[in-house]
């Protein structure tokens, strides 16, 4: 029997890998030139040969799936990061990234201002608990937060997801999701997609058009614009905008397109610079840079031989095209770093990913948080008389919006797959 895999990202691999040692023919259709989907590293543009990852960068702790997968292919890890900084009670929240080094107005905040700021957000968490589903915007007005605290914890919409805090729902900042104890790739994050690829049958430059069902023999027919595959089982594992954007015969039911269409995507990308001196410049910046400019979130990469690192900058597209604008985006990281650090930052190298614009991807993730679990298991719900099934960080059961959600969800769908076919007669 054979299945077809749409999507060469994380949760397509996964899925891929589970089906093929459990006896199964797979093919793994790829719209692009390359795969790990929105795990995308840089290799061409920075000198030395230094990665910098476009897309997924933080592995935390508690997730075990993707952390057994670097153990089983061989991917090194860095030593610990912590991005959120605890309260004097030991508590992490959405205060907690306050106070770390905060960049407000143009000027870098004094470690008093922090935790003052810090303690204010504080306060108004326990004064005024946030609904899961509303705005950022709507609850720093309610909760009354001083023009300053306001401007900083609507600047957390850039970072997880980056998005506009009147569209991000406080459930995607608070409680925060990672950033406690967490792990990036030195090599690159896409070095583990690379690696969980080898021996596949991957096929680039195949981009779904249309899946389509014979409604008496169940068989599947996948078309891309320049072929056509059979199978008797379908796995979709593209983005919520890139799969709405696939035909399907017989249409997909009501309730799947209602999930389909009601499920947002975070909008913005991400600038890295590559800086001489990194050493130095790692260890002036700290664990991470807030901010309410137009980068909202910054942090240092690891340390390469040469001595230089990768600077990390999250932007929200607010449709001023500060996100279509490499040398803008660079600038401004220049800025954050200059304003963070006091001193000026030789910058050597840098590129700027807009993932809002990519055809492929639509957006950044999924921003169903305030909606889970319900959103997440009706986009998993296999349709098609249980033989086209779903997978993808949106679909995910648990870590939803990370490279975690994706392997777990490629896992499911073809354990989906493999459940069925132990169900089915032989011959």
């Amino acid at each position: 029997m054979s299945t077809v895999v749409v999507g060469a990202g994380l949760a397509g691999l996964a899925a891929a890998r589970k089906l093929r040692a459990g006896g199964e023919e797979v093919i793994v259709l790829e719209a692009t030139t390359r795969v790990g989907g929105r795990t995308r590293t840089e290799r061409d543009r920075l000198r030395h040969g230094q990665p910098a990852d476009l897309g997924g960068s933080f592995i935390d702790l508690g997730q075990d799936r993707i952390l057994r997968a670097c153990a089983e292919f061989g991917v090194k890890l860095t030593p610990t990061i912590n991005i959120l900084k605890p309260g004097p009670d030991g508590r992490i929240d959405l205060s907690s990234v306050l106070r770390n080094t905060v960049v407000a107005e143009g000027r870098l905040l004094t470690p008093e201002e922090c935790a003052k700021v810090a303690d204010e957000v504080r306060a108004a968490l326990d004064a005024s608990p946030p609904v899961a589903t509303e705005s950022i915007a709507s609850w720093t007005a309610r909760a009354g937060l001083s023009p300053l605290a306001r401007r900083l914890v609507r600047a957390q919409a850039g970072a997880n997801p980056v998005h506009e805090p009147e569209e991000t729902q406080m459930s995607m900042i608070h409680p925060p999701h990672s950033g406690k104890t967490s792990w990036m790739i030195p090599g690159g994050a896409d070095s583990l997609a690379t690696a969980m690829a080898a021996g596949l049958d991957v096929r680039f430059e195949q981009a779904v058009r249309l899946i389509r069902q014979d409604q008496e023999t169940f068989e599947i027919t996948v078309k891309t614009a320049t072929d056509e595959f059979t199978a008797a089982n379908v796995i979709v594992t593209t983005p919520v905008t890139a799969t709405r954007g696939i035909a399907f015969d017989p249409v997909l039911p009501e309730w799947k397109l209602q999930a389909l269409v009601t499920t947002p995507m975070s909008q913005g990308g991400k600038v890295a610079g590559q800086y001489a001196n990194g050493a130095e410049l790692r260890s002036r910046l700290g664990a991470s840079v807030t901010s309410d400019g137009p980068i909202s979130f910054a942090w240092a990469g690891p340390v390469s031989e040469q001595d230089t690192v990768v600077v990390y900058g999250l932007a929200p597209d607010l449709s001023d095209g500060f996100l279509r604008d490499e040398q803008r985006a660079l600038d401004a990281l220049d800025d954050l770093i200059r304003i963070a650090t006091g001193s000026e930052a030789e910058r050597i190298a840098g590129v700027l990913q807009d993932w809002t614009r990519e055809p492929y991807a639509g957006g950044v993730v999924s921003s169903l948080m305030a909606d889970f679990p319900r959103l997440p298991a009706l986009l998993a719900r296999a349709v098609g008389w249980g033989m086209i099934h779903f997978a993808g960080e949106h679909t995910a059961d648990n870590w939803v919006s990370s490279m975690e959600g994706a392997l777990r969800s490629g896992d499911r769908a073809a354990d989906e797959v493999l459940l069925q076919r132990s169900l089915t007669p032989a011959g």
